[in-house]
């Protein structure tokens, strides 16, 4: 989708305004911005009527000469914009000279579309031309693309020239037949009351949009009226810059957020008492309770399960595992590559001694809930006893102080500020007895992704001096880690303003804040910000002490199979120094599969 800003002349003349305007559709994320240009001499003949009078003295009024237009066009373009122009008649380009081709775009308004000495003029300065079709009948409008449309990167705008445009006269299903008819690339150029139906002509195929940008709709300005405010520009670009994510591709695809609250709200069924290898399942021993943690009698029955090969523990989800052998631990040969390329995977307390038996391999990453926190608040003992000593560990601190409530040691609310600091002061006494016990260091990493309203900066310094103090000061370091744009929170998705975009690189460089780089989430905040992830890698990669390894692909689809997203060939990321957790999506579902697929990809690869 290309979203232009239409400037048109409501900039009034101003050179101030017109910089404000730019500013402003840069930062809401439009593709282009535009001007209207007639000369400032004898475009009007006659000015008897008084729609043409007071047009002919907006115009005027409004009047910038072709130098200012140029250096304006230079500051659109620094802003990551295409530049564009409308003229009215050609001979108004020659007061550009050769400075013409600084334009990237050029428009011929809906009140010429059949002037064809205009148009063939305008294409043939080699740009992209751009022709609006307002106040056309369908068969002047079919004759003038059947007159141009061998001209190469040629646009169609579908156009009501009212200004405004009420509700209801927008005859938006033509797109459908201008696009039909044209075989070209279509759009809607908007003089609507309501910049809202641009997101039907989305949905009827036009893919290039151009709308007046204003800083008062309430203006004196002819335009202001069917124009857009800054708050409402930055609306429509957020939504049509995500047309095709929202949209999709036509199949349906669970995400990550919908597969947590299926299993929050689904329910499965749990041993009521022991149940012995042998037995099958009856109502007798079992019951029907939330989360879904394992099967549901549907699952079984659709699994033709029968006896259950493993004996199940009064209260423990019921899981297809309990229907198989025992899994054997993994290989010797990938426990081996596993070490030298120093891998870890991650381990909930309630699953560490399955997977650690399963996966006899030197590092784990303890990922743990805000309950467990509480357990070894309260007994360091009893924690440390689901543990093998022998591992080398790292600490992953959890996302929430409870289960209303994400975790912020910066806050202002005073019972979110000390519950946080209470969660990662444990985490540091937890890394420094596990660093007693195994003789090795035990890096924290925690997710910290609350802005303060004193602005970016200030709160990146206040966040490394907590962690400083914290954890580094006590001889277990801290490492916030890059996260996604998007985050699955409480079920559903945050837009988050930490650790996620460009502006924050530069501001961790500068203070030189050391962090836990997450593959999978930088691909995803870059893939949001229309970036190159391998650019912010090469940028972030200095400031990493940790790494946690994963495939993703799109803005939010997080921990796939490797191979299945961006992150293309992981060789240099596995072969690279220091402990490399591997972050696959519910990688520990029946007794760490998924960890021993992606273990088993990567060790294959490795020879």
């Amino acid at each position: 989708m290309k979203v232009i800003a239409e400037l048109g002349i409501n900039h009034r003349g101003s050179t101030e305004v017109a910089e404000q305007l730019i500013k402003i559709a840069s930062e809401a994320g439009a593709w282009g911005a535009k001007f209207q240009y007639r000369s400032k001499h004898g475009f009007y003949q006659a000015t008897d009527e008084i729609g043409d009078e007071i047009l002919s003295r907006e115009i005027d009024e409004c009047y910038m000469p072709p130098s200012v237009v140029l250096e304006l066009t230079a500051r659109i373009k620094q802003s990551g914009m295409a530049a564009g122009i409308s003229f009215f008649k050609f001979e108004d380009t020659f007061d550009f000279g050769n400075n013409i081709s600084e334009f990237d775009f050029f428009k011929v308004p809906s009140a010429e579309l059949l002037n064809e000495n205009l148009v063939k003029s305008l294409a043939a300065l080699g740009k992209p031309l751009i022709l609006s079709t307002g106040g056309h009948s369908e068969e002047d409008i079919f004759r003038a693309v059947d007159a141009t449309k061998n001209i190469p990167d040629i646009i169609y705008l579908h156009c009501i020239s009212n200004y405004p445009v009420l509700l209801g006269n927008q005859q938006m299903a033509f797109v459908k037949s201008l696009k039909e008819k044209s075989n070209s690339v279509v759009g809607y150029s908007s003089h609507d009351l309501d910049w809202e139906v641009c997101l039907i002509a989305a949905a009827n195929g036009a893919t290039v949009f151009e709308r007046h940008l204003t800083l008062d709709k309430e203006g004196r300005g002819i335009d202001d009226s069917s124009s857009s405010d800054p708050d409402e520009f930055a609306r429509l670009c957020r939504l049509l810059n995500f047309f095709k994510a929202v949209q999709g591709e036509g199949a349906r695809e669970l995400n990550q957020g919908e597969r947590i609250n299926m299993q929050n709200l689904g329910s499965s069924l749990y041993a009521s008492r022991a149940i012995e290898v042998g037995e099958q399942l009856s109502l007798q021993n079992t019951i029907t309770r939330a989360p879904r943690k394992g099967l549901t009698w549907d699952g079984v029955i659709q699994r033709e399960l029968g006896t259950v090969k493993r004996s199940i523990a009064a209260g423990s989800a019921i899981a297809e595992q309990h229907f198989t052998e025992l899994k054997p631990p993994l290989q010797r040969s990938l426990v081996l590559f596993c070490d030298e390329k120093q891998i870890s995977i991650p381990l909930r307390l309630h699953d560490a001694q399955a997977l650690q038996e399963r996966f006899p391999i030197k590092n784990n990453e303890l990922h743990l809930s805000y309950e467990e926190v509480e357990r070894f608040r309260l007994s360091m003992v009893d924690g440390l006893s689901k543990l093998n000593l022998s591992r080398h560990y790292s600490i992953h601190i959890p996302d929430y102080i409870d289960s209303k409530t994400l975790i912020d040691p910066l806050s202002e609310d005073v019972r979110i500020r000390e519950g946080s600091r209470s969660v990662v002061d444990t985490c540091v006494d937890l890394a420094i007895e596990l660093a007693n016990r195994t003789g090795e260091n035990v890096p924290i990493v925690g997710s910290f992704s609350r802005l303060r309203p004193e602005g970016k900066f200030q709160t990146y310094e206040r966040l490394q001096t907590f962690l400083l103090n914290a954890g580094q000061n006590r001889g277990a370091p801290i490492y916030p880690q890059w996260l996604p744009k998007i985050a699955w929170y409480f079920g559903g998705a945050d837009v988050l303003d930490m650790f996620c975009d460009e502006g924050d690189i530069a501001i961790l460089q500068e203070i030189g804040m050391e962090l836990c780089l997450d593959l999978s989430h930088l691909i995803l905040s870059a893939n949001y910000a229309k970036a190159s992830w391998r650019d912010w890698y090469d940028e972030l990669i200095p400031l990493a002490k940790h790494i946690h390894i994963a495939d993703a692909i799109g803005i939010d689809g997080e921990g796939i199979k490797f191979g299945q997203g961006d992150l293309g060939d992981p060789t240099s990321f596995i072969n690279g120094p220091g402990r490399k957790v591997l972050e696959v999506w519910q990688g520990h579902l029946s007794e760490g599969d998924g960890f021993e697929n992606a273990i088993r990809q990567l060790g294959e690869k490795h020879g």
